[in-house]
C-alpha cells in the first residue's frame, strides 16, 4: 500500500510537465517563435537611398550597416577609416 500512494503525486506530476510543454509549444506557434538565422546577428554593409533611423535616432542614408534583430532592420552609420 505504501507505494500506491505516491503513484498519484507522480502522475500528477508528469500531467504538469506536459501541460507546461504544451504551453511552451503553443507559444511558440502562437508567437511564432523560430530560430534566428545565421546572417540575422551579422553587421553587413548597405547602401540605403531613403533616409532610415538609426540606433542613435539619427537619419543615416549612403552607405550603412544593417542587421535584422527578429523584428526589423537596425541601421548604424558607415564610418570610413
Amino acid at each position: 500500500m505504501l507505494g500506491t500512494a505516491g503513484a498519484p503525486g507522480i502522475a500528477a506530476q508528469r500531467k504538469v510537465e506536459f501541460t507546461m510543454f504544451a504551453l511552451r509549444e503553443d507559444y511558440q506557434r502562437i508567437l511564432r517563435l523560430r530560430p534566428r538565422p545565421a546572417w540575422a546577428s551579422v553587421w553587413h554593409l548597405w547602401r540605403v537611398a531613403i533616409p532610415r533611423r538609426s540606433i542613435a535616432g539619427r537619419l543615416v542614408h549612403g552607405q550603412v550597416w544593417r542587421r535584422h534583430d527578429g523584428r526589423r532592420w537596425i541601421y548604424k552609420k558607415f564610418i570610413e577609416h
